[in-house]
C-alpha cells in the first residue's frame, strides 16, 4: 500500500471528482470513462481510482450510478417523464443498467420510488 498519494493530495483529488460530477455533470455523458474522468480533472486515472477505492469508498461505477440516480430521483419526482427517457437522459446506455442501479441506491424500483414520492407530496 505505498503511494506517492498524500492525504491532503487525496483530499483534493475527492473534491474535484466530485465537483466533475455535481458541477460538470460528467455522469449525463453515456460514454463516461474512468480515463475521461481522469482527464477532467487533470489526474492520472490510477490516482483517481485510488482516491474512488480509498477515500470515497466506491468504485468508478457506483460513484458514478450514485450521481445518475440522484438525478434521476429529482426527475422522478417533479416530471411526468417516462423511466425510459430519464434513463438515457441521465447517460445509462440501458434501462437494465439503470434499473439495477437505482435499486443498488435507493432500495427500489424507479417506479415504486415515483409512486411513493407522488403519495408524499
Amino acid at each position: 500500500a505505498k503511494s506517492a498519494l498524500s492525504g491532503e493530495m487525496a483530499s483534493r483529488i475527492s473534491a474535484k471528482l466530485k465537483r466533475a460530477m455535481s458541477g460538470d455533470r460528467l455522469y449525463l455523458d453515456p460514454n463516461l470513462s474512468l480515463w475521461t474522468l481522469s482527464k477532467h480533472v487533470g489526474v492520472s486515472d490510477n490516482y483517481v481510482s485510488q482516491v474512488l477505492n480509498e477515500e470515497i469508498g466506491q468504485n468508478f461505477f457506483d460513484f458514478v450510478n450514485e450521481y445518475r440516480v440522484k438525478d434521476a430521483q429529482t426527475r422522478l419526482k417533479e416530471s411526468d417523464e417516462t423511466v425510459l427517457n430519464i434513463t438515457y437522459d441521465i447517460g445509462c446506455n440501458s434501462r437494465s443498467s439503470f434499473y439495477t442501479a437505482f435499486k443498488k441506491v435507493t432500495g427500489e424500483t424507479p417506479s415504486a420510488y415515483r409512486r411513493a414520492a407522488v403519495r408524499v407530496d
